[in-house]
């Protein structure tokens, strides 16, 4: 009897061992599935929860570190996802243009500034950089450097229609590892110093020609007053030409000084007077006679008697007589210069307005740049700083000037100021 008794007992224990153990090994089960799934949300970054299991499971430990690699990871991943954003907005917004380009050609990053340099509109990415350049200098470029597996940068010019920019151009190769490379172009728009690096040999150049002419003529003619004795009217001929070269030397020299105070932000302070418009506008005509009589051009000042203003007397002098200078220069023969003056309700206004060459479109709003110079093989050597300095002096003014000009009938530059004449006040 004790015999079964027994038997029953360990089969008993047999059972409840049996059931514990099944216990165990579902819970160890259930668990390990969990810590899998974790560990594959993980990966697929779905689920930012952390694993709970009690202190005395087995797996206790195995979840603890489940759970730290899944913040390690997240705070990897936007850590990651951050510097990229950053790194996006600022190649987006360079003004460099950027193209990328893997090792398979297709296009994968195209920045706004090269879109505008291309001149497309690049949208949908990643295809092949073939549909999108097509500038036979870049693309040939481009090409070698993925042949060659070499660096290289040169200048190319992209010409559109009437407008033709200087780019200069930066194809580098990178290789990430091997047989794995991209390339990237870096396109640097340097129209501007490429431009003012000429328009300064020009005036270099310019300034020299204006410079030695007159020094030439006073030398020639100094010489012959030395030499010779001459009669008195001839001595007087040579001494008003001695004299009106030299006038020229001055003037050039004062416009080169008041160019470089201007470009310092050296300008003296402003020496407000009650100024006679008409007055001031008649002594420039009168000044500028002789150039006007020389160019075969009628000079007219149709402001109205008593014209009166507050403004700086040097500075407006300056302006009247450069703007009227050019008038006279850039006119026809048998041509008008004709100056006016206006109030408006806050303002007046002062025009010089001609009827000579004009100024195409595309350049009327670069006249006003230091040494530029408005292309014309028929017209006399200028320096180009007669209107930078105009535009400068009507800036510190408090003045907006504007030019209004048609290709072949003429140039109006309107000039508005602060301020009403005394002559409309009542």
């Amino acid at each position: 009897m004790s015999f079964w008794i027994t038997v029953l007992g360990m089969l008993g224990l047999s059972v409840i061992a049996t059931v514990i153990f099944s216990v165990i090994v579902w819970q160890f089960s259930r668990h390990l599935k969990l810590v899998t799934q974790k560990v594959r949300q993980i990966t697929d970054d779905q689920d930012e929860t952390h694993l709970l299991v009690p202190s005395h499971d087995p797996l206790h430990e195995l979840v603890q570190e489940v759970n730290r690699l899944q913040s390690q990871i997240r705070h990897q991943s936007h850590q990651t996802m951050r510097q990229e954003n950053e790194l996006e907005t600022l190649i987006k917004n360079l003004p460099v243009g950027v193209l990328v380009i893997d090792r398979f050609g297709q296009l994968q990053i195209a920045n706004t500034a090269v879109q505008e340099l291309l001149h497309r509109d690049i949208r949908e990415l990643p295809h092949s950089y073939l549909e999108e350049i097509t500038q036979p200098e870049l693309l040939a470029m481009i090409n070698q450097v993925i042949q060659q597996q070499q660096s290289q940068q040169k200048m190319i010019n992209f010409d559109r229609g009437q407008i033709r920019k200087n780019i200069r151009v930066q194809v580098l190769y990178s290789e990430i590892r091997p047989q794995h490379f991209q390339v990237i172009v870096l396109m640097t728009d340097v129209s501007d110093l490429v431009a003012m690096s000429k328009m300064q040999a020009d005036f270099v150049a310019n300034a020299s020609h204006e410079l030695k002419t007159p020094i030439t003529a006073i030398a020639g003619f100094s010489e012959t007053l030395l030499e010779q004795n001459s009669d008195p009217a001839t001595q007087q001929q040579f001494l008003t030409i001695i004299k009106q070269e030299s006038d020229k030397l001055v003037k050039l020299i004062d416009d080169i000084l008041s160019l470089s105070r201007l470009r310092n932000g050296q300008p003296s302070e402003l020496q407000l007077t009650s100024i006679n418009l008409t007055k001031l506008v008649g002594k420039q005509l009168d000044n500028l006679g002789s150039l006007a009589q020389l160019n075969q051009v009628e000079l007219q000042n149709k402001i109205s008697t008593n014209f009166i203003i507050t403004s700086d007397s040097t500075r407006l002098t300056s302006v009247l007589y450069n703007l009227i200078a050019n008038a006279i220069k850039y006119n026809r023969q048998g041509g008008h210069v004709i100056v006016t003056a206006k109030n408006n309700d806050d303002t007046w206004e002062l025009c010089v307005s001609d009827t000579g060459i004009g100024i195409p479109a595309e350049q009327q709003e670069r006249i006003f740049e230091r040494f530029y110079r408005v292309p014309n093989d028929n017209m006399q050597l200028g320096t180009g700083l007669g209107l930078a300095i105009v535009a400068e002096q009507v800036a510190q003014l408090d003045g907006k000037i504007a030019v209004d000009s048609k290709l072949g009938f003429g140039t109006t530059i309107k000039i508005k100021f602060k301020g009403t004449s005394v002559s409309n006040r009542v």
